[in-house]
């Protein structure tokens, strides 16, 4: 079925979910919409569309349903635009067997890392995703350059997940997931556009989980994931990721590391480098602390980055086989009301092996949840 008429196919489905009737199940909504200005100083400050970045005003918008049908079974319908056009987010049912074992199936969003759990902006307090989830808002994110980042936010794929919790003591648990998915796609490379098409582009599908040990104000977890992503089914990624989150008083501290590794095609010419291996690795990572000092009021700081290690593709911008961008931000939210608020923010990009040398980023948006 072609992307349009799915998307248009997931619209149906919000508004069918909308009408169920009142004595047939239990619908719960929950929506946001943000509204988000950029603006990046520097030489050749640029216009849209552009290589470096997007610029100027962007608009996100996202809506909910889950209904719940009774006896551990639900639906959820969540559909959203942006810079990618109109999407399915998640569309899959949810059986609830027990706090150990349960099971979803359907569009779903892939459970690797802390950060896709909370995607969506109005539920985290920083201006901008992690640079390691970056889409279209990072700098230098195209093809010639980094080729955005490691995983997608939201990683949202067609799929069948197995997940449960076991409580270990008082204040302390263990969570699991383990999934099965279509996978990412794409050529000689990911193409993060390419893996959200509905259609599967091989026959092997990818196979990961996600594992979280939780206590009373901390957590400490890791991911895992492989599969192949060409036509042929030859050409391998695997990625891996680990996290923690603690709370201290008004203070929350965030951190994750990612990789990467992805095969690359040796058949294909024009590498600017001697192809020496036929893949190339990327890591990432952010650290993060919010301090919360009014409840109206969170002060952002993190610093986050992205490297390559490996040949750039043919027609590539970047200069080396390693090739980096460090990013460090300051931010504030200001809650305005309980279901709005204001955020402001500060980035300083410095780059290795790319055009870019240092860029700097202003971000102001208005984010409307319910």
């Amino acid at each position: 079925m072609p992307g349009r008429n799915v998307q248009r196919l997931g619209w149906f489905l919000v508004a069918w979910v909308a009408a169920v009737p009142a004595h047939a199940a239990t619908p719960v909504f929950a929506g946001s919409a943000t509204l988000d200005y950029r603006l990046i100083s520097g030489p050749n400050p640029p216009t849209n569309p552009s290589p470096l970045g997007l610029a100027g005003l962007a608009f996100e918008i996202s809506q909910k349903i889950v209904v719940e049908l009774g006896h551990g079974t639900s639906f959820t319908v969540k559909a959203c635009g942006g810079c990618h056009g109109l999407e399915v987010d998640q569309a899959y049912g949810e059986l609830r067997l027990h706090p150990a074992l349960n099971v979803r199936a359907g569009r779903i969003n892939v459970p690797f890392g802390e950060f896709n759990t909370r995607h969506d902006p109005a539920n985290f307090a920083a201006p901008s995703k992690p640079m390691p989830y970056a889409m279209g808002d990072m700098l230098e994110y195209g093809p010639t350059g980094f080729n955005l980042g490691i995983v997608p936010a939201p990683y949202v794929d067609n799929g069948a997940e197995v997940f449960g919790s076991f409580e270990l003591g008082e204040q302390l648990s263990l969570d699991y997931s383990v999934y099965g998915s279509k996978g990412l796609a794409g050529s000689n490379d990911i193409d993060f556009a390419a893996s959200r098409l509905y259609l599967d582009n091989n026959r092997l599908p990818a196979f990961g989980g996600r594992l979280v040990l939780t206590g009373d104000d901390w957590a400490v977890g890791a991911s895992g994931s492989a599969g192949t992503y060409d036509a042929r089914d030859t050409r391998w990624y695997v990625m891996g990721g680990g996290e923690l989150y603690a709370r201290l008083g008004s203070f929350t501290f965030r951190g994750e590391g990612l990789f990467r590794r992805t095969d690359l095609d040796p058949s294909v010419t024009g590498y600017p480098l001697p192809l020496i291996d036929p893949w190339f690795l990327k890591v990432g990572w952010y650290g993060e602390v919010d301090w919360e000092p009014l409840d109206a009021l969170v002060i952002v700081a993190r610093s986050d980055g992205v490297y390559r290690f490996g040949a750039p593709l043919p027609g590539s911008q970047l200069t080396g086989a390693t090739a980096g961008a460090v990013r460090q931000t300051v931010g504030v939210l200001f809650r305005a009301h309980e279901h709005a608020g204001l955020k402001l923010g500060y980035e300083l990009w410095t780059f290795t092996g790319a055009p870019s040398d240092v860029r700097h980023v202003g971000r102001i948006g208005l984010v409307l949840a319910y």
